[in-house]
């Protein structure tokens, strides 16, 4: 009888699996592409949901999905082509540099891929045309246009690109050969951009690939006279897309100089030139493929490499990928307040959330999330002055945009105590409404990676991304701290605004993979004080009273935990 009833066990368990399983596998590439073109077509219908970032991603998150899903099928290039022409709608609403960047890499994605599509023709043209405006980068965009000329004579966007590409002849780079010559190895890996990030003690170099490529990393150090040490990459099969410089020239973080080579045929090579001695880490992260290099300061010389490090490209399992994505632990420095001789804090940095190009969310009533965070912004920081006597800096004090990055930057070249980013919360749901303070860590809630998405500006594969690199980027104190931060302040802005306001909820406390978070040395939050999405809470984010007392009550957290550090540090 145990027997039996444990085959009938595994019986059930098989058909409620086969249940679960079957809607999916029914799905066809055609069936999604249809579903998927009728959510786009929908956003093309409302202005009102054109105005919120998350109605556009979800539309380019399902065409990706589909070139995903069925690589091989027709409808994989239509759907890369839908998932640019959406991008490229969503940078006319946000005006967003990297919105319309992202646009040209599907755009590129459907002529690299799937150069006998029609639809590659259409898409080199289109990327042309966002990299001449707005993006102003005219050689790239002569490249497209070239490339139309040269390799679709008789495709119908021809006509269109040969004066163009004729306009911009100009600006085409100098080792470019004429139009009339092929290009060579197209099925091979292309190196298409190498963007950096330096900070007070970290630098990030990535390498972005149109497609998974495998490569051995190796160290040579410094030599005699003025050799410098340096990590270089060999990529087999690859080589550097047309108009990319050779080279590249820094004055800032632990990369003097960046090259690009061909040691042999067949081969790119990539060599960083190190000012000093470093720590290193080396990753790949995929969609869209690229290889991190990741330096922080090391101790003495740099240790000689034992011999080639080989790095395949990820496998197509999705918990394989991930184990050999993430990276190794590291020590890093990690600055907890410090004391003064009265106990206060000496400097603090305030920071609000998008400005300039960037309007973060948008209100039902037109309210702008970066006029919002600005106004609030200014007013902690002259309540943190009254409040704690201590220096106090804004990141921005004028609508400008600054890059996430630069926002902690800033901070740790300060040396600050404490980071504190203000923001305006939003939501699909209107109805949505409440306060809620997040700390950067690991996020377990659909909810608060979908808030992270927002205020990072990714998507949220982009925010898995993040999470495979963040404890190696952080240290259990700095955790520690930044959530003791934050349940003081998300307690004192729920019991001050509770008390001169109805319908104040408190969502709580919690963990988030919040880019401006991520380079801080110290103890930092994000604030989101009410939600812009919901009617009556943009009233209140619209009126100076509301942001006074919630300035108030933010700098009384800050008070508490002041408070409260003294008291641990006398013990």
């Amino acid at each position: 009888m145990v027997a039996l009833r444990a085959k009938l066990s595994v019986l059930l368990a098989l058909v409620v699996l086969l249940g679960c399983v079957a809607p999916a596998s029914a799905l066809d590439a055609e069936s999604a592409y249809r579903k998927a073109k009728q959510g786009y077509i929908r956003l093309q219908q409302s202005a009102k949901k054109q105005l919120y970032r998350d109605n556009w991603m979800r539309v380019v998150d399902d065409f990706v999905g589909i070139a995903q899903a069925w690589p091989e099928d027709d409808r994989a290039a239509d759907a890369l082509y839908m998932a640019g022409k959406a991008c490229r709608g969503l940078s006319r609403v946000s005006l967003l540099a990297s919105d319309a960047r992202r646009a040209v890499g599907y755009f590129d994605r459907v002529a690299d891929n799937y150069p006998a599509s029609s639809l590659a023709d259409d898409s080199l043209l289109l990327a042309g045309e966002l990299l001449e405006d707005p993006l102003a980068d005219f050689s790239a965009a002569y490249l497209h246009y070239a490339r139309i000329v040269r390799d679709y004579p008789r495709g119908d966007m021809f006509s269109r690109a040969r004066p163009r590409a004729k306009r911009l002849a100009a600006f085409a780079p100098a080792e470019t050969p004429p139009v009339r010559a092929r290009s060579a190895g197209g099925n091979k890996a292309e190196l298409v951009a190498i963007r950096s990030w330096s900070g007070s003690n970290k630098t990030r170099i990535v390498l972005d690939f149109n497609r998974k490529v495998g490569f051995r990393s190796h160290f040579l150090a410094a030599g005699s006279g003025k050799i410098p040490a340096r990590i270089y990459l060999d990529l087999k099969g690859a080589d550097s897309r047309r108009g990319l410089e050779k080279e590249w020239n820094y004055r800032t973080g632990l990369v003097s100089q960046i090259r690009t080579g061909h040691p042999r045929d067949g081969t790119l090579r990539v060599a960083l030139d190190l000012t000093k001695a470093v720590d290193y880490h080396i990753f790949s992260l995929a969609d869209p493929y690229r290889i991190v290099v990741d330096l922080s300061p090391g101790k003495g010389k740099p240790p000689v490499a034992a011999g080639p490090e080989l790095h395949a490209p990820p496998p197509a399992d999705g918990i394989s990928d991930v184990l050999a994505n993430a990276p190794a632990e590291r020590k890093i420095k990690v600055h907890i307040p410090s004391q003064q001789k009265d106990g206060s804090l000496r400097l603090i940095v305030v920071d609000a959330g998008h400005g300039g190009k960037d309007p973060g969310a948008i209100g039902p009533g037109g309210t702008r999330e970066k006029d919002v965070a600005l106004a609030i912004a200014r007013e902690v920081a002259r309540q943190l002055r009254k409040t704690l006597k201590c220096k106090v800096v804004l990141t921005r004090d004028r609508d400008v945009f600054l890059p996430l990055d630069r926002r902690t930057e800033i901070a740790n070249q300060l040396n600050a105590d404490l980071f504190i980013s203000i923001h305006a919360n939003a939501s699909r749901n209107r109805r949505a409404y409440g306060i809620e303070t997040y700390y950067l860590n690991f996020s377990k809630s659909d909810a608060a990676v979908a808030v992270a998405a927002r205020e990072n500006d990714t998507s949220l594969k982009e925010v898995g991304d993040l999470e495979l690199i963040l404890f190696d980027l952080m240290a259990n104190s700095k955790i520690n701290e930044s959530s003791r931060l934050a349940t003081e302040i998300q307690s004192s802005l729920v019991g001050a605004l509770g008390r001169n306001y109805k319908y104040v909820k408190d969502l709580g406390v919690r963990p988030g993979p919040f880019y401006v978070l991520l380079g801080a040395t110290m103890p930092s939050v994000l604030v989101e004080t009410a939600f812009i999405s919901n009617r009556r809470e943009e009233k209140r984010l619209k009126d100076r009273r509301y942001h006074q007392k919630t300035a108030i009550a933010i700098a009384r957290g800050v008070r508490d935990y002041a408070r409260a550090l003294k008291l641990i540090a006398t013990r």
